[in-house]
C-alpha cells in the first residue's frame, strides 16, 4: 500500500478488493515481536504501530509500522534493517518501505524522516481515533459498507473520512 500526502490530506493508492477481517490478538503479538527485533538491531529508533490493527479494529489484518529516523541516517538504517526485513520494496530519497509476511500477517514497514513523510498527519488521525470510541464506530461502519468493494472505493471513502476527522478536530 502506498501512502501519500497531497495538499495536507492523506492519499492512498492500491488495487484489488477490500475484504474486512475481524481483529485478532495475533496482530498485536506479531507487531510487538517485529518491533523488538528492530530495536535489537537499531535500539534508538522510534517505531509507531498504527492503523486498524493497533486500534484493535477489524480491517485488512495487516500491520502498519512507521519507523522514524533523520534522513541523513536513512541509508545506514536501511542497510541494518535488511537483516530483519529483507530487501526493501521501495527506496526513495527520504523513505524506504518493506512489505513482508510474518506469521501469516502482512507487515508494511516504512522507514522515513517525519519531516518529509506522511507520519505527522497519520499520527494526528490515529490519536483522534484512538481517543474516540464514537469515531471508531463510524470507521468500522465505513469498513463494513466497503466490504467486498474495490480498494479504490474503500481507499477513497477512507481518505474522505480521515480528512473529515482531521478537519473536525483541527
Amino acid at each position: 500500500m502506498n501512502i501519500y500526502i497531497k495538499n495536507g490530506s492523506i492519499v492512498y493508492m492500491s488495487e484489488g478488493f477490500f475484504h474486512l477481517k475481524p481483529w485478532s490478538i495475533t496482530l498485536k503479538q506479531a507487531a510487538d515481536d517485529i518491533i523488538d527485533q528492530i530495536h535489537n538491531v537499531v535500539p534508538n529508533l522510534e517505531i509507531l504501530f498504527m492503523g486498524s490493527a493497533a486500534l484493535g479494529l477489524p480491517g485488512e489484518n495487516d500491520i502498519d509500522l512507521d519507523i522514524l529516523c533523520d534522513s541523513k541516517d536513512l541509508d545506514n538504517i536501511t542497510l541494518s534493517l535488511t537483516t530483519i526485513l529483507g530487501r526493501p520494496k521501495e527506496t526513495k530519497e527520504y523513505l524506504t518501505s518493506w512489505e513482508i509476511e510474518y506469521r501469516g500477517v502482512v507487515v508494511d514497514c516504512i522507514l522515513s524522516d517525519p519531516k518529509f513523510s506522511h507520519v505527522t498527519t497519520q499520527k494526528k488521525v490515529f490519536k483522534i481515533l484512538k481517543n474516540s470510541p464514537e469515531l471508531q464506530k463510524e470507521y468500522i461502519n465505513l469498513k463494513e459498507e466497503c466490504d467486498g468493494k474495490s480498494y479504490t472505493t474503500y481507499k477513497s471513502r477512507k481518505i474522505e473520512y480521515f480528512n473529515k476527522v482531521l478537519q473536525e478536530n483541527a
